[in-house]
């Protein structure tokens, strides 16, 4: 087909053509067949991220820092806990610019987040970066812990980012969707984990 053909077609098409939204969800076959809760476990656990109920976040936040011997957290100033009680060496709020310590980044091998959202049937969670919790703590240390409420699962993609967009009244300019340890098979098609992020990714639901 010619040039001028394909052109004249584009020009034809009639502008006052409507479009239907669908949500992409109805599109997924429902093969869990639970809540949304029991649904991002199954999806989340798919996904290599470790998922937990927990009815008591800074028991199983200190019985994680045990099991993968951490020394160095680095935190958000939003958390939802009584950060005295977490048992780890040294602990560090990211709470100055990054100018100001960057050269003890890497030195911290554990960071706590909060979930902002999840979606149950990709089994994936979200954050957005904020001067209150950055980017670089779901980044740069090699095991994430992330506390996600239960109430905030949600089914579809589309759900978690109308939701947010309606609690602040616009989309945030950093939005993440994140479904467990960083990987990459680049390398000559080998998955490595902790290329682009965390090597180790819990999740605490409560």
């Amino acid at each position: 087909m010619s040039r001028e053909k394909i052109l004249s077609k584009i020009k034809n098409v009639p502008v006052d053509m409507k479009f239907q939204s669908v949500d992409v969800v109805d599109f997924i076959k429902d093969e869990v067949g639970a809540d949304l809760v029991s649904e991002y476990i199954v999806r989340a656990t798919e996904n290599k991220a470790f998922v937990q109920t927990s009815s008591d976040l800074v028991t199983d936040i200190n019985a994680i820092i045990t099991k993968e011997n951490v020394k160095n957290l680095i935190y958000p100033t939003n958390l939802p806990i009584d950060l005295d009680a977490v048992l780890v060496e040294s602990k560090f709020a990211f709470d100055k610019p990054i100018e100001e310590f960057k050269s003890e980044l890497f030195s911290y091998d554990v960071s706590i987040i909060q979930a902002r959202k999840a979606v149950s049937s990709h089994g994936v969670f979200c954050v957005t970066s904020s001067p209150a919790q950055p980017r670089l703590l779901s980044l740069t240390p090699k095991v994430c812990i992330v506390l996600l409420k239960r109430e905030n699962i949600v089914k579809s993609l589309s759900v978690a980012l109308n939701e947010i967009k309606a609690e602040d009244g616009r989309l945030p300019t950093n939005v993440l969707f994140i479904c467990g340890p960083s990987r990459t098979s680049d390398i000559e098609l080998v998955p490595v984990l902790g290329v682009h992020g965390s090597q180790i990714v819990y999740v605490l639901v409560y």
